[in-house]
C-alpha cells in the first residue's frame, strides 16, 4: 500500500529539482551581472585614463604655445560623470632667500592648479597640476607624471592650471589658452638665480597627495613628509654638507662601476701627514674603491685586462664577476663588501655658482683697477697686486710670467690662456690669499705652468672648460692651498701634471660641475695627479697610462685600454669638500603658470 506515497515523493522530488535549478540559474546570472558590471566598469576606467592622458597632451601643447585650442573625445559614458573643479588642489611653493640686508626671508607662492575630475562609484580619474592621477577607496597613484624636472642644481616647474566654468563635460571638450605668455612665479623681484643660501619647499594639497609624495620621492632626494591624507610637502636639500674623502676612487651616479676598458690597475694606499708616495714596496693595504650600484667585470676580464689587483676593499652594491678568466685577474687584498648606504652624488654646481658670484659682486669693473685684456709674451715679469678687472682675454707665452699677489683679486672677463715652455702663471698667496675668475675657458700647454705658493689660499673659479695638455702642470707648494673650480668640461692629455708638492695631497682641489672630465694620457708615463678631483655629477674618462695620487669621485667612469695606478692618501679620510661647510644643492629656480581653460564642445 506505498503507491501514493512513492508518487507523493516523485511530485516533491520534482519540485525540489526545479527550484534548485532556479535558484542556480538565479545565482548565475546575478554573479554573471556582477562580474559583467564589474568588468564594464574597469573597462571605463581604463577607456577615460586614455582620455585623460590625451588631455593632459593636448592642455601642454595649448599651455606652452604650440596651438591655441585643441579639441578631445571624452565619452565618458551614461553612468559616470566628467567635471571641472576649478578650484580642486593647490601647490604652495615656498623660497628663502636673502634680502638686501643680508638676512634670510621667505617668498612664497600659491597656485590653485584646478582638475578635470572623472567619477565611477569609488573610481577617480584626474588631470591635475600637468599629470593624470588616479585614486579609490584604497589609495591613490600616478598614471602620467606632471612636468617637474630636479636636475643638478636645477628645479623646473612650468605648472599647467585650469580654469573654466565649475561643472559636467559631454562628449566633447575644447582646450583653449587664457595667456599668450606663461606668469613667471620664479625667479622673481625678490628670489632671484643662482639662489645663495635658503630653503625651497614645495606643498601640495590634493585628493592626490599620496601619489604626488611617491612621484616627489622618485624624482628628487628630498625629504618628503605625507602630511595629511591630502597634503604632502617635499624640502628640496638646498643646503648639504658633502661626506668625508673615505675612499680612493667613487662612482657616486653610475649605474655600475665596468671594468672592461682596463688593461692594468693597481691600488693602495699612503698617509702624507707621514711623508710623500713611498712606492709599491712599501705603501699600505688600505686602499677603498666604491660605487654606489654594480661592480662589474666584463666577461673574459674585458678582453686585454692583465690585472686588476686592489691592496684594499671593494665596496658596492652588488657584484658580478665571472667565473675563469676574468676572476682569476682580479686581486683583493682586503674586503669584497656589499653596501648600499654610500652616498648619493650631490650637486656641486650650486657651490661653484655661489663662490663665482662671490667674485662678480664685488664689481671690481668699478671699484677695482681696469685694464683691456692683453698679450704677455715679451719673457718677462707682470705683476698685479691690487683688485684688477681685466676686459678681455688674456694670454701668456714665450716665457713670460704672469704674477698674482698681496691678496689681490682679479676678474679677466674673457679667456686665460698660458702657452710654451717656460711661461707661466704664479699665484702668490704670501701676501694675502689670492682668488681669479675668468669668465671663459683656461687653457695650459706645451710646458707651461700654472705654480701656487707662497702659503694661504689661491682660488681660480673658471666658468667654463679648463683645458691642461700636452706635459704643462699646475702645482701648489707645499703649506699652500690651491683650489680650482669650473662649470664646464675638463681635458687633461698626454703628460700633464697637476699635482701639489710632496703628494700631500689635501693641498690641491679640483671642483667640477661640466658635464665631462677627460684624462688622456700617453701610453707610457702619463698623467700624474696628486690632489682631490670632485666631480660627483659628472662623467669622468680614463684613457691610457695615468696615476692619481689622492682621492677622485666622479658620477660615472669610462675606461679605454686604461693603465691606472691608483694611490689613496689616507690623511684625506677625515676632510671633506668645500672645507665640510654647507653648501647650496638648489641654485636654479624656474617656476612659470600657464593657464589653460576647458569647457564642454
Amino acid at each position: 500500500m506505498n503507491g501514493p506515497d512513492r508518487a507523493q515523493s516523485e511530485v516533491i522530488g520534482v519540485v525540489l529539482l526545479l527550484g534548485l535549478t532556479i535558484t542556480a540559474v538565479g545565482v548565475t546570472v546575478a554573479l554573471g551581472s556582477t562580474a559583467l558590471g564589474d568588468v564594464q566598469s574597469s573597462a571605463d576606467v581604463q577607456r577615460i585614463e586614455g582620455a585623460m592622458t590625451q588631455v593632459d597632451s593636448k592642455a601642454s601643447l595649448v599651455a606652452h604655445g604650440g596651438s591655441t585650442s585643441q579639441r578631445i573625445r571624452l565619452d565618458p559614458g551614461r553612468s559616470a560623470d566628467v567635471r571641472v573643479d576649478d578650484e580642486a588642489g593647490v601647490m604652495r611653493i615656498e623660497v628663502e632667500a636673502e634680502n638686501e640686508t643680508g638676512g634670510i626671508e621667505t617668498v612664497t607662492e600659491n597656485v590653485t592648479l584646478g582638475a578635470v575630475v572623472y567619477e565611477r562609484g569609488d573610481d577617480r580619474v584626474a588631470y591635475q597640476g600637468g599629470g593624470v592621477w588616479r585614486s579609490n577607496g584604497d589609495g591613490s597613484w600616478m598614471v602620467s607624471p606632471p612636468e617637474f624636472h630636479y636636475r643638478g642644481d636645477t628645479l623646473t616647474l612650468p605648472l599647467v592650471t585650469i580654469d573654466g566654468v565649475d561643472g559636467r563635460l559631454g562628449d566633447d571638450a575644447v582646450v583653449t589658452g587664457t595667456s599668450k605668455h606663461p606668469e613667471g612665479l620664479f625667479p622673481s623681484e625678490n628670489v632671484s638665480n643662482p639662489l645663495l643660501g635658503g630653503n625651497v619647499t614645495v606643498t601640495v594639497e590634493s585628493q592626490y597627495a599620496e601619489a604626488w609624495g611617491r612621484f616627489f620621492e622618485t624624482r628628487t632626494r628630498a625629504n618628503v613628509t605625507q602630511v595629511s591624507p591630502t597634503e604632502v610637502r617635499v624640502a628640496l636639500r638646498t643646503e648639504t654638507v658633502h661626506p668625508t674623502l673615505s675612499a680612493g676612487v667613487s662612482a657616486l651616479g653610475t649605474s655600475r662601476l665596468e671594468f672592461g676598458g682596463i688593461n692594468t690597475l693597481y691600488a693602495d694606499s699612503y698617509d702624507s701627514t707621514v711623508g710623500s708616495y713611498p712606492g709599491k714596496g712599501n705603501a699600505s693595504d688600505n686602499a677603498v674603491l666604491q660605487t654606489t650600484s654594480d661592480f662589474h667585470l666584463t666577461s673574459k676580464g674585458g678582453g686585454n685586462t692583465e690585472s686588476i689587483e686592489i691592496r684594499g676593499d671593494l665596496v658596492a652594491e652588488s657584484f658580478k664577476i665571472p667565473k675563469g678568466q676574468a676572476k682569476k685577474k682580479l686581486t683583493i687584498t682586503g674586503e669584497k663588501r656589499v653596501d648600499d648606504s654610500v652616498g648619493s652624488a650631490d650637486p656641486v654646481a650650486g657651490a661653484i655658482a655661489e663662490r663665482i658670484e662671490r667674485v662678480r659682486d664685488l664689481n671690481l669693473q668699478s671699484s677695482g683697477a681696469s685694464t683691456t685684456g692683453f698679450v704677455h709674451d715679451d719673457g718677462t715679469v707682470r705683476t698685479i697686486d691690487e683688485d684688477t678687472y681685466v676686459d678681455g682675454d688674456v694670454t701668456v707665452s714665450d716665457g713670460s710670467t704672469l704674477r698674482i699677489e698681496d691678496g689681490a683679486t682679479v676678474h679677466v672677463d674673457g679667456r686665460l690662456d698660458v702657452s710654451e715652455d717656460g711661461s707661466d702663471v704664479a699665484f702668490d698667496g704670501g701676501g694675502g690669499d689670492v682668488a681669479v675668475l675668468v669668465e671663459g675657458g683656461f687653457s695650459m700647454r706645451d710646458g707651461s705652468t700654472l705654480r701656487a705658493r707662497g702659503g694661504g689660499s689661491s682660488d681660480l673659479f673658471v666658468d667654463g672648460a679648463v683645458g691642461v695638455r700636452d706635459d704643462a702642470a699646475i702645482t701648489a707648494a707645499t703649506g699652500t692651498r690651491f683650489e680650482l673650480y669650473n662649470t664646464g668640461n675638463v681635458e687633461v692629455t698626454h703628460q700633464a701634471r697637476i699635482a701639489a708638492d710632496d703628494d700631500v695631497t689635501g693641498n690641491l682641489w679640483l671642483y667640477s660641475s661640466g658635464g665631462s672630465i677627460d684624462f688622456q694620457g700617453a701610453p707610457s708615463d702619463g698623467i700624474d695627479v696628486a690632489g682631490v678631483v670632485y666631480a660627483p655629477t659628472s662623467e669622468m674618462t680614463l684613457t691610457n697610462n695615468m696615476t692619481f695620487k689622492g682621492s677622485f669621485t666622479s658620477g660615472s667612469f669610462t675606461f679605454n685600454d686604461a693603465d691606472l695606478n691608483l694611490h689613496y692618501d689616507e690623511s684625506l679620510a677625515t676632510l671633506q669638500p668645500f672645507g665640510g661647510a654647507s653648501v647650496p644643492v638648489v641654485s636654479h629656480l624656474h617656476v612659470s603658470r600657464h593657464r589653460v581653460t576647458i569647457e564642454d564642445d
